[in-house]
C-alpha cells in the first residue's frame, strides 16, 4: 500500500525537532549539525557516525543532550536497517527523558511503532502508535494527532482490516482539514481510496480518488499521478478503455517530468495489466520491461542503505576485535609477570603455554590481515568510485536548484541526462561490489539450468541499446536459436552485461558491437567484439585481476570501477569455463568465454 510510504515520511517529521539554543557552538552541537547535513543528502551512514560521536561527547560533558541525540541516532539506525541497535538507543532515550514531557514521550512511542512496522510486527506497531495518539491528544497538537491517526490507519491497512483503516483515515482527514495541510489531505484521501479498492468498493474508491486528485493537483503532484492511475483502473473496469488509456498516459507524463520513480513503477504495472486485458501483448511487454527497470532503480537505493548498515556493523565489529586483542595482550603480560615467580620446576609448563599463546595470536593476526585486505579493497572502491558519482549528482542538482528559472528545457533535460548516466554508473558499481563480495566469501548462489543463449543475449542487448544509441552504436546478436547451454542464468547475464557495457564504453561513434557463438565440441565459445580503441599488450596482462585492473576513461569520458572484468572471470570459472581477450590497438577488442553445452 501507499500508506506504508506515508508512515516513513511522517515518522521522520516526528523524529526531527532537535535544536540547541547556546550562542557558542559546542562540539556536541557541531556533531549534530554535521549529521543533519548528511541526512539532507540521504547519507545516513555518515549521519549515524556523527550522532554516535555526539553521544560519546555528551556522556562526558553534557548528559542533558543525550535524549535528543539518542533519538536522532535511533532514527538513522532504523532507516539503515539496524533495528536491534535502534531499540537499544531508543530504550536509553526513554529512560533519560523528562517524565512530564508528553511531546517527547509521543515521539518515543512513534519511534517504537516505526521500528516494529519496518520489521512487519504490526500488532506491536499498532500498540505503540495508539499510545503515541494518546500522547498527542494530551499535548494538544493537531498536527501530532493527525500524524498519529495516519500511522494507526496505515497499520490497520497492512493488517488488512480495511474498515478500521478507513475510519481512522477519515478522523485524520478531519484533523488535517483543521490545520489546512493540503499535501497530507490529498495523501490521506488517496489512502482511503486504496482501502476501498481492497474492499472491492469501486464506487467509493472513485469518489475519493476524484477528491484526492482535485487537492493533489495543487499541492502534491506525485499523489495526483497515482490518482490518475486509480481512476484509469476504474474506467477500464467500466469498459471505458479509451478514457482509461488517456488517464494512464497523463499519469506517465506527470511522473516522468517529475522523476517520481515509485509512481512510474506503479504506472507500468497498471499499464501492463491494461494492455494484457486488451490483448495488446507487444505494448504489455514494453510496459513490463519499464516496470522492471524502475524496480531495479528502487532496489539500488535500498541496496545502498543495506550496504551502509553492513559497513557500520563491520567497523564496530573490527573495533570490538581490537579491544579484545588489547585485553588479551594485557592479560598475557600479567600472566608472564606472574609466572616469573613460579619455581623452576614449572618452567617447562610456562614455555609450553607461551608457545601456544604465540601460535594462537599468529593465527588470529593472519586472519585479521586477510579480513583487513578484503575490507581495504572494498572500502577503497566505495570511498572513491561510489563517492564521485554521488558528488557529481549533487553538483548537477545544485546547478539545477540555483539556476532553475534561467535554464531552458533543453538545458534542464541535459542536466537530467547527466544525473541518469551518473546514477547508472552507481547502480553498476553496487551490483559489481555485491557480486564481487559474494564471490570472495563463497556465498554467491550457483543454480545451473538449461538456458537458451539467444534469449539471454537479446535481453542484455535490449537493456543496453538505449545507452549504445546515444553514441550511434549498433548491437547485433548473431546467436542461433538452437544453442542451449547449461549455466547459472544470473551469472551469465552479469558476464554479458559487463562485456557489452565495456564494449559500448570503448567503442567509437557509429560503430558496431557483435555478439556471436562458435561450436567448440563439448562447449560453446561466446564472443563480444567491438570496433573501438583496442587494448595494448601491456594492459592485457593481468586485465582480469582486481589488483592489476585499473579503470580507464571511455571514448565519451565514461568512467568504470575496475571490478567488472574481475567479477566476469570468477563467474565464468564458477560455470566451468575460461575467459580470454584478443585486441589490436585502434581496431578492435574481442572477449571470448566458454560455456558448457546443455546436452553434455
Amino acid at each position: 500500500m501507499k500508506s506504508k510510504i506515508l508512515v516513513l515520511l511522517l515518522s521522520g517529521v516526528i523524529f526531527s525537532n532537535l535544536a540547541f539554543s547556546e550562542e557558542k557552538v559546542s562540539p556536541i552541537d557541531s556533531c549534530f549539525e554535521a549529521a543533519k547535513q548528511y541526512e539532507a543528502v540521504s547519507d545516513l551512514y555518515n549521519a549515524a557516525l556523527c550522532y554516535s560521536k555526539g553521544i560519546k561527547l555528551a556522556r562526558k560533558t553534557d548528559e542533558s543532550k543525550l535524549p535528543e541525540l539518542l533519538m536522532a541516532y535511533c532514527r538513522a539506525l532504523t532507516y539503515l536497517g539496524d533495528y536491534s541497535g535502534a531499540l537499544l538507543n531508543l530504550e536509553e532515550a526513554e529512560l533519560r527523558a523528562p517524565r512530564d514531557n508528553e511531546s517527547f514521550r509521543g515521539r518515543v512511542m512513534t519511534a517504537y511503532g516505526t521500528i516494529y512496522f519496518f520489521q512487519g510486527n504490526f500488532d506491536e506497531s499498532l500498540k505503540y502508535y495508539e499510545e503515541a495518539l494518546v500522547c498527542a491528544h494530551n499535548h494538544g497538537m493537531s498536527s501530532g494527532i493527525a500524524i498519529a491517526q495516519t500511522n494507526v490507519a496505515c497499520v490497520y491497512g497492512e493488517k488488512k482490516e480495511y474498515d478500521k483503516a478507513v475510519e481512522m483515515f477519515k478522523k485524520s482527514l478531519e484533523t488535517l482539514e483543521e490545520v489546512k495541510d493540503s499535501s497530507s489531505i490529498s495523501n490521506t484521501l488517496y489512502n482511503i481510496a486504496l482501502c476501498y479498492f481492497d474492499l472491492e468498493n469501486y464506487e467509493d474508491a472513485s469518489i475519493y480518488l476524484k477528491k484526492a486528485s482535485v487537492v493533489a493537483k495543487r499541492s502534491n503532484v506525485e499523489i495526483y499521478s497515482l490518482c490518475l492511475q486509480g481512476l484509469a483502473k476504474i474506467e477500464a473496469r467500466n469498459s471505458n478503455y479509451e478514457e482509461a488509456e488517456r488517464l494512464l498516459n497523463e499519469s506517465e507524463r506527470i511522473a516522468s517530468e517529475n522523476h517520481y520513480l515509485q509512481a512510474l513503477q506503479s504506472l507500468y504495472r497498471e499499464k501492463k495489466a491494461f494492455y494484457v486485458n486488451q490483448g495488446r501483448y507487444r505494448e504489455a511487454y514494453e510496459s513490463l520491461s519499464k516496470y522492471q527497470e524502475f524496480s531495479d532503480s528502487l532496489f539500488s537505493a535500498d541496496t545502498k542503505n543495506k550496504l551502509n548498515s553492513q559497513r557500520i556493523r563491520f567497523e564496530l565489529k573490527e573495533k570490538e576485535l581490537q579491544i579484545e586483542d588489547q585485553k588479551n595482550t594485557i592479560a598475557q603480560q600479567r600472566m608472564m609477570r606472574l609466572f616469573l615467580f613460579i619455581v623452576i620446576g614449572l618452567l617447562l609448563v610456562l614455555i609450553a603455554m607461551i608457545i601456544r599463546i604465540w601460535h594462537i595470536q599468529r593465527v588470529r593476526n593472519k586472519e585479521l590481515l586477510e579480513i583487513n585486505s578484503t575490507k581495504d579493497k572494498f572500502l577503497s572502491i566505495i570511498s572513491h568510485d561510489l563517492k564521485n558519482p554521488a558528488l557529481a549528482i549533487r553538483n548537477v542538482l545544485q546547478v539545477l536548484a540555483d539556476n532553475y528559472e534561467s535554464l531552458s528545457r533543453e538545458e534542464i533535460l541535459e542536466l537530467g541526462i547527466q544525473v541518469l548516466q551518473t546514477s547508472e554508473e552507481q547502480v553498476k558499481l553496487i551490483y559489481d561490489l555485491l557480486n564481487w563480495s559474494q564471490m570472495e566469501v563463497g556465498r554467491m548462489p550457483y543454480n545451473p539450468t538449461d538456458l537458451k543463449l539467444v534469449e539471454l543475449a537479446d535481453n542484455v542487448a535490449r537493456l543496453n541499446r538505449m545507452i549504445a544509441s546515444s553514441k550511434g552504436i549498433n548491437i547485433n546478436v548473431e546467436v542461433p536459436d538452437d544453442v542451449i547451454v547449461y549455466a547459472d542464468k544470473n551469472m551469465i547475464e552479469t558476464v554479458l552485461r559487463n562485456l557489452i557495457s565495456n564494449a559500448i564504453k570503448f567503442s567509437n561513434e557509429n560503430s558496431e558491437i557483435k555478439i556471436s557463438v562458435a561450436d567448440a565440441g563439448r562447449q560453446y565459445v561466446v564472443s563480444v567484439m567491438d570496433n573501438g580503441v583496442g587494448i595494448s599488450k601491456e594492459r592485457i596482462d593481468g586485465i582480469f585481476s582486481m589488483d592489476a585492473n585499473k579503470s580507464t576513461i571511455g571514448t565519451h569520458g565514461e568512467k568504470g570501477n575496475g571490478l567488472g572484468l574481475a567479477v566476469c572471470e570468477q563467474m565464468v570459472k564458477k560455470n566451468g569455463g575460461t575467459i580470454s581477450v584478443e585486441s589490436e590497438v585502434g581496431k578492435y577488442t574481442k572477449f571470448n568465454f566458454t560455456i558448457k553445452k546443455a546436452n553434455v
